[in-house]
């Protein structure tokens, strides 16, 4: 059997427990709805070592306990509402592979569901996540766009992965090099290597992401705090979707609101105040002004 398809296993269980809330569910109401998941089970039963099986390997790759209460025999997500904590690392990635089970398993509806492809998170994620569970190190062939001919990477530590605009990164440590971000579209080839690594206790996915929007990591770019003034109809996006974790509405007017945000202004960031174009306007800081009318100038200047 496929990694892959173990991947999309736990992920479907994962998915049936934290929809059934605290009271869980009974193997046999498990057992049904397998049965009912053509995709996953062809139809047949769903054996009951394979479930406790697939119980553990949860508990090693995501870190969720699915437990048994006795008096009713039902099976249920210990700490089920961390699965609703918006900034989990959990909740991230189970949604992230979620919404890839339900597209897989939506075969009827293909030519109806409209979706943006990410081509570089199936060929070599369940490695990764094996790796990362396991304490493995990692080698593979590395190709970056600035470069003609691939770089070899061994005894690589994989510590957290992400996805953002349909690429997903891997983040790890490499000799004695700072944590960096690599594209899994552009690795060649990967595979375990003989060594193995144990995380920093210190460590943690969030917090390191925590003043960044998106995946350009520079700490040389300092925290500081970032104020737009947007119209009325952009100002309605950013209340429904967010940018960073840090956004606040500072003033609402009919017209135009204020939002302030509390974060590393890299390439990311402002790339995406970019493509807002005139909806937006920078209040503060001066310099991101004063850069924006020089990127506006160029533009106007390139396409006369």
């Amino acid at each position: 059997m496929k990694k892959e398809d173990n991947i999309r296993r736990y992920i479907w269980l994962v998915d049936t427990l934290h929809l059934a809330g605290t009271e869980g569910l009974s193997f046999k109401q498990i057992n049904d709805k397998w049965v009912r998941n053509s995709y996953l089970s062809d139809g047949k039963d769903y054996p009951l070592r394979t479930f406790h099986n697939h119980r553990l390997e949860i508990e090693n790759i995501f870190n969720i306990l699915i437990l048994c209460n006795k008096s009713t025999n039902h099976y249920y997500i210990a700490d089920n509402e961390e699965l609703n904590n918006p900034m989990g690392v959990r909740k991230w990635l189970l949604d992230t592979l979620s919404v890839n089970n339900l597209l897989s398993e939506s075969q009827a509806l293909r030519e109806r569901i409209l979706f943006e492809n990410i081509p570089s998170g199936h060929a070599y994620l369940p490695t990764i996540l094996e790796a990362m569970r396991d304490g493995n190190m990692l080698v593979f062939d590395y190709r970056p766009f600035w470069l003609d001919d691939s770089i070899h990477y061994y005894d690589f530590e994989p510590y957290a992965v992400k996805v953002f605009r349909r690429r997903w990164y891997l983040l790890g440590k490499y000799a004695n090099y700072p944590l960096k971000l690599y594209s899994l579209d552009r690795m060649e080839t990967i595979d375990f290597s003989q060594g193995t690594f144990e995380i920093p206790p210190t460590f943690d996915a969030v917090s390191f992401f925590n003043s960044y929007f998106g995946i350009y990591v520079d700490d040389s770019v300092a925290s500081q705090q970032i104020v737009i003034r947007a119209d009325d109809a952009q100002a309605k996006y950013l209340r429904s979707l967010p940018l960073h974790h840090s956004q606040k509405e500072l003033e609402t007017r009919k017209e135009n609101s204020l939002f302030s945000y509390f974060l590393r202004p890299t390439i990311d960031f402002k790339q995406e105040l970019l493509y807002m174009g005139a909806a937006i306007e920078i209040v503060e800081p001066s310099w991101l002004r004063e850069e924006f009318t020089a990127t506006a100038r160029s533009m106007i200047k390139k396409n006369k």
